[in-house]
């Protein structure tokens, strides 16, 4: 799927394929989304781009990097990726004259945000300063998708936590090896970004101004923060994971306290009654009319005994 808008210095307009080439516009945006072979060919012919190099950005496992070519740039970053589970997956920045192309095979949020933005409120905040700040906005707009995902797994610790100190059952574990390995897919993904941001912040290209650069730098300290943040998130996971095996253990403990105490509660009555309960001719007070009771009261005084020692032990309180 294409979406095409040109800006030409004061209202943005949407455009087909076979426009791309216009040089009226200051910048032209083409965002291609799971493109056909169709899509692909027609971006090949109008952009100049060979249809093998345009497929770098729609692999997922492209490693982020920054490729300058004889007449285009190629940028490879990694977004965060709304599934079932939150991952993440590579796309494309192709940049040659006034044309940035974005290509991507998942559906990216963030850069749906921008399309939203451009259409809905006035086009000069992103496209009026060149392809360099628009380059950084989409960057940036990435930057903050991580940082609002952070935030969310943030709270979302805390509420575990706050679970596991009630209970533990097979969900929480299973949701925090997910968020585990969430949190592995991003430090892979912003180190990643974090190598592509240092380039562009120190690398005098041709699509970027000094003050380009400059919000680029900003960006780069931001993915260095994401990057704390992710190691110490990923740590206090280690943590609460160890917590909850820790409390089940003491849980698995009290159960056995309670198990043992039954187990040593009935021992001596079964031990007495089960002695009683053999089939003798002669036993002692088998013929008393008291005998009962005097073994009835034997077996109760041997569980206050019991009772005792473990109130003793402070097994009971």
């Amino acid at each position: 799927m294409l979406k095409i808008i040109g800006y030409d210095g004061e209202e943005i307009e949407t455009m087909g394929p076979e426009e791309i080439n216009n040089e009226n516009y200051n910048v032209i945006w083409v965002d291609c989304y799971d493109p056909s072979d169709e899509e692909l060919l027609q971006l090949s012919k109008n952009i100049g781009i060979e249809i093998e190099e345009l497929k770098a950005g729609l692999d997922e496992l492209e490693v982020p990097r920054v490729e300058e070519e004889d007449d285009y740039y190629l940028i490879v970053y990694k977004a965060p990726l709304f599934e079932e589970d939150i991952t993440t997956t590579s796309f494309g920045i192709f940049i040659k004259d006034n044309i940035i192309l974005t290509i991507h095979i998942d559906k990216i949020n963030s850069l749906g945000k921008i399309y939203s933005l451009l259409k809905t409120k006035k086009p000069k905040t992103f496209l009026d300063r060149g392809k360099g700040f628009f380059l950084y906005s989409l960057l940036n707009q990435i930057t903050i998708s991580y940082s609002r995902i952070m935030l969310n797994l943030d709270d979302e610790l805390d509420r575990l936590e706050e679970v596991l100190l009630k209970h533990q059952d097979q969900n929480i574990t299973t949701e925090i090896l997910q968020l585990r390995k969430t949190l592995v897919y991003f430090h892979k993904a912003l180190v990643s970004n974090k190598d592509v941001l240092s380039i562009l912040k120190r690398k005098y290209l041709p699509i970027t101004t000094q003050d380009d650069r400059e919000h680029i730098e900003d960006l780069y300290y931001d993915t260095l923060q994401l990057i704390d943040m992710e190691t110490t998130y990923r740590e206090l996971l280690v943590s609460t994971m160890d917590m909850g095996i820790s409390l089940e253990n003491i849980r698995m403990n009290q159960k056995m306290k309670i198990l043992t105490m039954i187990t040593a509660l009935f021992a001596l009555p079964m031990w007495i009654t089960g002695i009683y309960g053999m089939n003798f001719k002669y036993m002692p007070l088998l013929n008393n009319p008291y005998g009962f009771w005097v073994i009835f009261g034997i077996t109760i005084m041997s569980i206050m005994l019991v009772l005792y020692v473990f109130s003793i032990e402070k097994w009971i309180k």
